[in-house]
């Protein structure tokens, strides 16, 4: 019986064959160098995309996450300081799905201890300002304690500042700050500046650094003596349960404050995450780009197999491989590589973006500086989030790729005339 006969699509024989012709010599043994560099390439691209994609979700999930825990959702105000906040700050937190609504009065400041700077102080109840982990959080209060926040006469005296904030001017827990503000009282010369000395109660730490370098709170009480409110606020910040979603809930706010103005975190950071998810496109088409052309070194190592292997091929066609056959040899022989090297840059990206904060550390100690400097990226090390629906689309594409590029070489080698190709032997 001849060799079609007896096998089937995709068995062991062509298997085994398709092994060996990866082999450097005719024994099998070993790999050629042409199948090491395209199985490299591909192990490269997708190790790549893989660690470049996971950085940057890490990026975009962690600012988001920090800039959603530390800023509100969604502020209800006014042209005018609102008045009767109490009573409309429970009916915004009675809504479904929001979780909490602060008044708030939020306002720049010029600051002098040791140093000098300026910064934005908020002003929140105390019991709002403990609900807030990313705040007042044990991880986050590097010096002092929140125990005497918002405590005593008109809210008492002690403030919170941001770690590089206190750095600046130099202070820690117990210093004294003096806060100086434009929103004094009104005279026939216009607004006189108005000034006074807070005591620093405790030092918190976001890990965002331009957060940590601008901001401090103090009691809602004495932000409303200090910038001359009365017995008004700025605006009330509204926290919901799916911030993603935020477009949602606007009419449900709306409906509960009518007259007064909705703004999300959508419409104030539009921009920001506008660029990050273009750069985030942008990164994917070129890497992608970049497995496309490492997928393309299996063109040229089937190409370059089938001229070596030309008398081989005669061979097995004159003792009964149909065209089919030697056509799955050469696919498999193809594919072998773009799956071997996927597979291989899918653990080594993970692996990567598993051990990244090591390796950022190893790197900045190798060099003698810090390569993910805090001041330039707002965080305090490398962010990586590996998505494995993320990775799944990489390794597919890659594996497309991979079975995409076979076809030419192997449909060449199908067609060889083994007369002709056993005409000079």
């Amino acid at each position: 019986m001849t060799a079609s006969a007896k096998t089937k699509p995709f068995s062991y024989f062509e298997w085994m064959v398709a092994r060996r012709y990866l082999g450097a010599t005719r024994s099998g043994k070993g790999i050629s160098l042409i199948s090491m560099i395209a199985f490299g390439g591909i192990m490269l691209a997708v190790m790549a995309l893989i660690s470049v994609m996971s950085i940057m979700q890490g990026f975009r999930l962690t600012l988001l996450d920090q800039l959603l825990g530390t800023n509100g959702h969604a502020h209800v105000q006014a042209e005018e300081p609102l008045t009767g906040y109490d009573d409309l700050a429970e009916r915004l937190a009675a809504l479904s799905g929001v979780t909490s609504a602060t008044p708030l009065i939020e306002m720049p400041v010029f600051a002098s201890a040791n140093g000098e700077t300026g910064m934005v102080v908020r002003g929140v109840r105390r019991g709002d300002l403990l609900a807030n982990e990313y705040i007042t959080g044990p991880e986050h209060i590097l010096d002092g304690s929140v125990e005497n926040f918002g405590v005593g006469d008109k809210g008492g005296n002690d403030i919170l500042l941001g770690s590089r904030v206190a750095s600046q001017l130099g202070v820690r827990a117990g210093d004294k700050v003096r806060l100086l503000t434009g929103q004094g009282a009104e005279t026939a010369f216009g607004r006189t500046p108005r000034s006074k000395v807070y005591t620093v109660g405790a030092i918190f730490h976001v890990g965002n650094a331009e957060y940590d370098a601008i901001y401090g709170f103090m009691p809602l009480e004495q932000a409303q003596l200090f910038f001359g409110f009365g017995d008004g606020v700025q605006n009330i910040e509204v926290n919901v349960a799916e911030p993603e979603q935020i477009k949602s809930y606007r009419e449900r706010l709306m409906s509960v404050a009518p007259g007064l103005y909705v703004s999300d975190w959508q419409q104030r950071f539009q921009s920001y995450f506008n660029a990050l998810q273009v750069e985030r496109f942008a990164m994917r088409l070129v890497l992608f780009l970049i497995i496309i052309v490492a997928t393309l070194n299996i063109v040229t190592g089937l190409i370059m197999l089938v001229k070596d292997k030309t008398g081989d091929i005669a061979v097995l066609r004159t003792m009964g491989a149909t065209q089919g056959s030697v056509l799955r040899i050469f696919l498999l022989s193809g594919a072998l590589i773009g799956v071997l090297g996927t597979l291989a840059g899918i653990v080594l990206g993970a692996l990567f973006v598993s051990n990244i904060d090591a390796i950022e550390n190893g790197l900045s100690a190798l060099v003698g500086h810090d390569l993910f400097p805090a001041e330039v990226y707002y965080l305090d090390g490398v962010p990586a989030k590996l998505e494995w629906r993320e990775v799944g689309l990489i390794a597919g594409f890659s594996l497309f790729m991979s079975f995409i590029t076979t076809l030419y070489p192997a449909s060449r080698a199908a067609r060889l005339d083994p007369v002709e190709a056993l005409r000079y032997e």
